[in-house]
């Protein structure tokens, strides 16, 4: 009786399994064909996808401590009259703290008075959610306690706690704003690094390459980990793109919806006009922004420098690569390699304080 039983079962699996696959199929092909005509009809819809913004934690991020962090001190800045972003400051283990009544006395107790032989890394993270996200949290906390730099992050406007509407020059425009601040309120006396993540990456190439033309003596040198050559590239090799890039209309729709909505965070192009230190971070198992990527970002940075010392310009610009090899670090999770900051060192970072 148990063979006939499992006899019947059988047609009735398969039944299922067809229908699930022709749903499937049915709403591929229904994806297939609303995509390009909201492409045409409603191109800026494409910054959505860029920013992902709409993405979030909804966490309180006044308190930091709720996050299992330890010595992070919550503030704001307002960039601009409907722009206030927020940030964190991880504070070095070489800072001692000291009691403080607002937000200007902690500033001057723990970031004004302090060694000026700190240096700072200025953390830029990523499309979507916000700063409290555990990936993030997890490279700033490792920075801080192994490289013991102080390290502040910030939600950009329209992520997090942050107010206004994302756009990539206004993006830029906030990070200028958090370097600016720092510089100033340390008189330009300490180090300042800045490190981009994913989007992150690009945002801190073009402040990079407007710092090396503001030259600014504070500035040390840039850390891109998981980057891309230009917004568009990134969106033709995201493994969700596999689904429509064959298709006729993929290229050139989403092309044209970037150029339509000004976005083109490009990272590739603004290599010529680094005057710093410039090292790529990359898990060859990242499939966000593939390994390829940086592949092509260090031979352009290589010939980019060897022009740059044939032409006797730039000459502080130098590019390094250092890649991970089947760890599992996928696009966000570099900060658990135990070579990371060792290799770091090496390159970019000083060796001891």
């Amino acid at each position: 009786m148990t063979e006939p039983s499992a006899n019947r079962c059988w047609p009735k699996f398969s039944t299922i399994f067809i229908k699930i696959t022709l749903i499937l199929v049915s709403l591929y092909i229904l994806a297939s064909l609303a995509l390009p005509i909201i492409l045409i009809v409603y191109p800026t819809s494409v910054k959505h996808v860029v920013f992902l913004n709409i993405l979030t934690s909804g966490a309180n991020f006044t308190q930091p401590e709720k996050f299992g962090l330890d010595r992070v001190f919550n503030f704001y800045l307002d960039v601009e009259p409907t722009v206030r972003i927020g940030i964190w400051h991880y504070r070095s283990p070489l800072v001692q703290d000291q009691p403080y009544t607002t937000d200007e006395d902690y500033f001057q107790k723990h970031i004004v008075s302090q060694r000026s032989n700190i240096p700072i890394i200025i953390y830029f993270h990523g499309n979507a959610f916000d700063r409290s996200i555990f990936t993030r949290r997890g490279m700033c906390q490792k920075l801080r306690s192994e490289l013991k730099y102080d390290v502040f992050t910030f939600d950009y406007r329209g992520y997090g706690d942050s107010t206004g509407e994302p756009t990539e020059e206004g993006l830029i425009r906030d990070a200028r704003y958090v370097y600016d601040w720092l510089h100033n309120i340390t008189n330009g006396q300490r180090k300042i690094y800045i490190w981009g993540q994913s989007l992150g990456s690009s945002i801190a190439c073009q402040l990079a390459a407007r710092l090396s033309d503001d030259e600014s003596k504070s500035f040390a040198g840039i850390v891109m980990e998981a980057p891309f050559i230009n917004i568009h590239q990134a969106l033709q090799t995201h493994y969700l793109s596999l689904l429509f890039r064959w298709q006729p209309w993929f290229y050139g729709l989403t092309e044209k919806a970037l150029r339509i909505s000004k976005l083109s965070f490009q990272t590739r192009s603004h290599l010529s006009n680094l005057n710093c230190p410039l090292v790529l971070l990359h898990a060859d198992d990242d499939y966000t922004i593939p390994y390829e990527h940086s592949k092509q970002l260090l031979q352009a940075g290589l010939t980019i420098r060897d022009d740059n010392r044939s032409k006797k310009k730039l000459l502080h610009f130098t590019i390094d690569m250092i890649s991970f090899h089947h760890g599992g670090y996928g696009h966000s999770l570099i900060y658990r390699a135990p070579n990371l900051i060792p290799a770091l060192k090496r390159i970019i970072f000083d060796e001891d304080l």
